[in-house]
């Protein structure tokens, strides 16, 4: 570790010393935080609300083993570092480095949310957390007639709304367009696993790639948006093992997005909806095609006066409600960049939020192994939440949210209701000085009867509450 940190500091030096006799331009911003975390009935990722050890009162079928669930409590910390070389007035080279990864003190191991392995739920919570790690470096290029980014970027981007987001670092090839009468797009595409000539089987294609075009039109009033995104995964196609052959996946996703504002900018409004569509299963023999249908929607409908913002939301994803039929109905899920609750779409606990960098991507609570959900893929979801923000002064913000949850589908022979539970978060943010911050997070969650099982087991639950608190140190 002091080894790597010697070599960038080095290098960093060298840059500096350098650079002004090439005519380049170095500029560094970034951040580094301290964050301590505290979960009751959590397991490494995933809250499990049964504490009582008594058999028959807790789960133990689909492969749930952990008895009950116990506290996480760690503090992990996060050095991000976001150099960008002006080589001209136009041309920039814009890289991204991160240490720690979000590595647990006193130990090896993340505590989730890795950027740059490409995997960021706490699914990979307890992984190696590489110590230091060139995420981004691409190439910016900007012209009258718009501009270039070709390399290695933040992925599965936001089109409109953070919404069904999760930031993956991905190479790319961007276009930017200028803009017309309020009217932009941009295009790209991805290169998300190249297997065609690493795999041995050369002949066949077998990468996975990613194609997206996204429209804009902006008025001081509204915006409008529409994304098509194309993922064409083709890594199963040079496979021995099946006769009939397979193409992993092939599908679109729709997605339209419409915010607007009153002339006064005192009452807004944001809202995405996503369509896919498409093969989950893509088979060039006998076998029948799996069709990749779903869909989502999120809405916000807020107004802010002075120091004051309250608002009402709600977001839903669809659920697979039949195993046995050709097809796979789950919808977008909603990723690590959406939290407007701490537990239900935190990356602490898993239940809504799951990473998007595969089009198999579970709905709803993840944990799959344990609740053998409809298809072994999800439930998909629905919830509603309150918010307010109250800026007490420039120093000081508030915030306070009341959510509740269910699941869009379940089956009776897991679930017996589709509650997963009602939260209530408070939150504060100080500014300690102009680039040092202090956030407290505090939420509490009434675990609903989504995770009793079925009548038949009514497994005996606990609620959950979370404490999280971070220092920011920003430069």
């Amino acid at each position: 570790m002091k080894k790597g940190l010697i070599i960038i500091a080095a290098a960093l030096f060298v840059a500096a010393m350098v650079l002004p006799a090439m005519a380049v331009d170095m500029s560094i911003s970034g951040y580094y935080r301290v964050r301590g975390v505290y979960q009751s009935n959590a397991d490494q990722g995933s809250i499990t609300p049964w504490d009582n050890p008594t058999p028959g009162d807790i789960p133990t079928a689909g492969g749930l083993t952990h008895g009950y669930g116990s506290p996480d409590a760690y503090w992990d910390h996060l050095l991000q570092l976001n150099p960008v070389f002006k080589v001209a007035d136009n041309l920039k080279l814009v890289t991204q480095v991160s240490v720690f990864n979000n590595q647990m003190w006193g130990s090896s191991e993340t505590s989730g949310g890795v950027a740059s392995t490409g995997a960021l739920n706490m699914a990979n919570y307890g992984d190696t957390a590489d110590n230091i790690l060139m995420n981004r470096a691409y190439i910016e290029w900007a012209t009258p007639k718009g501009t270039l980014k070709v390399g290695r970027m933040a992925g599965n981007m936001t089109f409109f709304t953070p919404w069904a987001n999760t930031i993956l670092d991905a190479d790319r090839i961007m276009y930017y367009s200028p803009s017309w009468g309020g009217f932009n797009f941009f295009a790209g595409y991805e290169k998300r696993n190249e297997q065609s000539a690493t795999s041995g089987n050369n002949i066949a294609d077998e990468d996975e790639d990613r194609y997206f075009l996204c429209l804009n039109y902006a008025q001081p009033c509204y915006f409008l948006g529409y994304a098509l995104d194309y993922y064409r995964d083709r890594s199963e196609s040079g496979a021995t093992t099946d006769p009939n052959g397979i193409w992993a996946a092939d599908y679109y996703k729709h997605v339209f997005c419409l915010k607007a504002n009153d002339h006064t900018n005192t009452y807004f409004f944001e809202g995405e909806l996503q369509i896919q569509d498409g093969d989950y299963r893509d088979y060039y023999g006998a076998a029948a095609d799996v069709d990749r249908k779903g869909w989502g929607y999120y809405a916000n409908l807020g107004m802010k006066k002075g120091v004051l913002t309250v608002g009402v939301a709600t977001a839903y994803t669809s659920g697979d409600d039949n195993s046995s039929d050709a097809d796979m109905d789950v919808g977008p899920a909603s990723g690590l960049d959406f939290q407007p609750l701490y537990i239900l779409y935190g990356p602490q606990s898993n239940v809504l939020n799951t990473t998007l960098s595969n089009p198999v991507t579970k709905a709803g609570y993840n944990s799959t192994t344990a609740f053998a959900v409809p298809g072994a893929t999800a439930t998909g979801s629905q919830a509603y939440w309150l918010y307010a923000d109250y800026q007490c002064s420039p120093e000081l913000a508030l915030h306070g949210a009341l959510g509740q949850a269910y699941a869009d589908k379940v089956v009776a022979t897991v679930n017996a209701d589709d509650e997963f539970g009602t939260e209530l978060d408070l939150g504060l943010k100080y500014q300690i000085m102009s680039n040092l911050a202090y956030e407290l997070h505090l939420g509490y969650l009434w675990t609903g009867d989504f995770f009793k099982g079925t009548t038949s087991n009514n497994y005996t639950t606990d609620d959950v509450y979370q404490i999280d608190h971070s220092l920011t140190l920003s430069f």
